[in-house]
């Protein structure tokens, strides 16, 4: 199973990374190609073999004279190597070369266990390297003659105009540029994702915080209600489930003063507070949403509606009635109270004894309160409210809240001892394996496979689905 499950984490992360899989390798091709043929100066190789022989005479050639031949052969390969015959091939073809340059591009092999010697020369111009090939190949037969005092080299195959250019080798340079450029995509891809630290993963995320993930929210582009507006869609299903974990997250005492939280700005806790708001009102419930974020409120955007009067006027004013500040929303149990004026001091008003008595006035009143607030990790406006609900739900948004802020955020809530009855994972892929309620398993037992976690939620859930038809 942990095999299983760490493939499926490779082949999520190629999922994941896949434009830099594919693109890179692409790219070093392209890369590759254009340097070969613009950038690189074709060379040419043109070669010609001689051979080495001591006849006896003219009808036979005995064993110890070929055994002499092939001990000469590297004797031979260095001579024509040498400063004397490449200054003599310089001489005869006045070469623009010099004999370093010369003997750079002049490659000198023995054949193994024969007599023979071949003598490659390249060069960027076919005809010179064929000019060259065949003039080294006489200097070196004229000059051995001189050295050695006998003529025992004759010439097997005399270079001829090569055809095709030996290099740059194009098909093999952009082959093995899209092989090298597909391992670095791949190196580059899983070294992202190990330095990623973000929170994607909701198994990881229950490890690291040791708080349940009862909520995974998928990503909804240009709805903001969409629980109201497609009640049907996976979105809104998923805020089904979350609405279900949370009234099983108690059994002593029933949750009904719920503080929505998030970690870190721009998080969607706000788009999670409008949202379980209609979910809990479609279940029967009468629901109150308050939005006690006093820095940015938003809740009055999501629900077309004016800021004033709201949450801050109540608590100035003893004798507003609270039925001025509410706001009946499309749902008819699903009711707004809304922020009002920004005051100076946030933290002050949240912490007041007024504050206190609206809430227990208001929970008279309404099924469930849900709050929304600022980021934990921003202001304590949050932990100063996560004291006066029955349960704060943690908000962390997928690949944007780090760790280490996560951490941070829950930290500043056991410091004031709230009880988070779990974390909601917003904004998830669709296409991501994430995104998919086989992960809460809440209900199952720590020491499970996720497999048979995942098998007992699946029964759970179906209980928890006729007991509320």
């Amino acid at each position: 199973m942990e095999e299983e499950l760490d493939l499926y984490a490779i082949w999520q992360v190629i999922v994941k990374r896949w434009k830099l899989i594919v693109l890179l390798p692409i790219l070093a091709a392209l890369a590759s190609l254009l340097v070969s043929i613009f950038l690189i100066t074709p060379q040419y190789t043109a070669s010609t073999t001689l051979m080495l022989t001591r006849p006896t005479d003219t009808s036979q050639i005995l064993y110890q004279d070929i055994q002499v031949s092939r001990q000469l052969v590297n004797t031979y390969r260095e001579i024509i190597h040498s400063r004397r015959v490449l200054e003599v091939a310089i001489a005869n073809r006045s070469l623009p070369y010099s004999v370093i340059e010369l003997r750079e591009k002049v490659d000198v092999q023995a054949v193994r266990d024969t007599e023979l010697i071949t003598v490659d020369v390249t060069d960027p111009d076919p005809h010179l390297a064929r000019d060259i090939a065949n003039e080294l190949a006489s200097a070196f037969m004229t000059e051995i003659t001189e050295i050695m005092q006998i003529e025992n080299v004759s010439v097997v195959d005399e270079a001829v105009l090569p055809e095709a250019p030996v290099s740059p080798r194009v098909k093999m340079n952009v082959a093995v540029a899209f092989v090298v450029g597909l391992m670095a995509a791949f190196g580059i891809a899983f070294l992202i994702e190990y330095l990623d630290r973000t929170i994607k993963d909701p198994e990881e995320a229950q490890k690291l915080l040791e708080i349940p993930v009862i909520g995974v929210v998928p990503a909804v582009e240009g709805q903001n209600l969409f629980t109201m507006e497609d009640p049907r869609s996976p979105a809104s299903e998923a805020f089904r489930s979350l609405r279900t974990n949370i009234q099983y997250s108690s059994v002593d005492k029933p949750i009904k003063k719920i503080l929505v939280a998030g970690a870190n700005p721009s998080c969607g806790k706000s788009t999670i507070t409008a949202n379980l708001g209609v979910t809990m009102a479609q279940s029967g419930g009468a629901v109150l949403l308050i939005d006690a974020d006093l820095r940015r409120p938003t809740l009055h955007k999501f629900f077309e509606t004016k800021s004033e009067p709201g949450l801050t006027n109540l608590i100035f004013k003893e004798d507003i009635e609270p039925a001025r500040v509410l706001r009946k929303t499309e749902h008819e149990k699903l009711y707004l109270m809304p922020s009002g004026p920004i005051p100076p001091y946030p933290a002050e008003l949240l912490a007041s004894e007024r504050m206190k008595k609206l809430i227990e006035y208001f929970a008279e009143r309404f099924d469930y309160i849900i709050f929304d607030s600022p980021p934990i990790i921003a202001v304590t406006d949050a932990a100063i409210l996560s004291r006066l609900v029955d349960g704060t739900l943690l908000v962390l948004d997928y690949g944007r809240v780090r760790k280490e802020e996560a951490a941070g955020a829950l930290d500043q809530l056991a410091r004031v001892q709230a009880n988070v009855i779990g974390a909601v994972i917003n904004a998830v892929p669709q296409n991501s394996s994430h995104y998919d309620y086989h992960y809460y398993y809440y209900y199952g037992s720590s020491s499970d496979s996720p497999r048979k976690s995942r098998r007992k939620l699946k029964q759970r859930k179906k209980s928890m689905e006729i007991a509320e038809s």
